[in-house]
């Protein structure tokens, strides 16, 4: 089913409206796996939900959300598993585009199960496996290190490069598991045998985009032009109303 946005929703048709949208008004508590910068979190304030909380591996990213929103959650994790939380603390889970970056997936969510509460909602959204898959820009720095490399060095510096890909404390590559080393992309199918294998039954799935990697590879390559970026960004919004394969979203149950 294709995204489904109210006019109250905050976001357009993207993981984070799909997640506003699956989270229950006045929820006694959230977590939000992978929370980055706590913005999509904070969003969730006009929810009215009692409790939310937010966790990331990355220690500075969640050092600049806690400044920036001191009335939130939110934690640094060291590793995935184990979460400093109680079984059932919480009635809905968030992982926006995280699953596809881990290397034990099945070991994360036996663990986001064990926090959600018995028939607490799980929200998941992950990269679609479709046609224009391979253009993924995520794992050009594995295809092709050296221009990578190259790439990232002259626009940054050799030792941001260096903290970011090649000794970065968090035990990531960039922004994914250092043992897995690849951005997956997953069908429908796919993601419900992993979400069945692990005690959740998929209620919902929806999806935005069909065009969206080769929109990103153009706006990569024309990024001075600023004209055409702008151009480019309305073609991706209307890419992402129109279709759903190039993000996949769902909904699943705590059994």
């Amino acid at each position: 089913m294709h995204t489904r946005i109210t006019p109250e929703n905050p976001h357009g048709h993207n993981r984070y409206g799909f997640a506003w949208e699956n989270v229950s008004h006045g929820t006694d508590a959230h977590l939000d796996f992978g929370c980055y910068d706590g913005a999509f979190l904070a969003s969730l304030r006009s929810k009215e939900a009692v409790r939310l909380v937010g966790v990331d591996r990355n220690r500075e990213a969640v050092r600049k959300a806690q400044e920036q929103f001191p009335d939130l959650q939110l934690i640094h994790i060291s590793r995935t598993v184990p979460l400093p939380f109680g079984d059932g603390e919480f009635s809905s889970v968030s992982a926006l585009d995280v699953i596809e970056h881990v290397d034990d997936q099945i070991a994360l969510l036996h663990e986001l199960s064990r926090v959600l509460k018995d028939g607490g909602a799980l929200i998941v959204t992950v990269p679609g496996q479709h046609l224009f898959s391979f253009m993924d820009i995520g794992n050009l720095k594995f295809r092709f290190p050296k221009l990578h490399r190259w790439h990232y060095c002259r626009k940054h510096s050799p030792a941001e490069y260096e903290s970011r890909y090649v000794s970065n404390p968090n035990g990531l590559v960039g922004d994914i598991s250092a043992k897995k080393r690849w951005h997956e992309h997953f069908s429908r199918a796919k993601l419900e045998r992993l979400l069945k294998s692990c005690g959740f039954t998929v209620i919902d799935f929806g999806g935005a985009g069909f065009f969206s990697r080769p929109l990103k590879s153009i706006n990569l390559l024309l990024a001075p032009l600023r004209p055409i970026r702008a151009a480019l960004a309305k073609v991706e919004a209307l890419d992402a109303r129109l279709f759903e394969s190039a993000h996949l979203f769902c909904v699943a149950k705590k059994r």
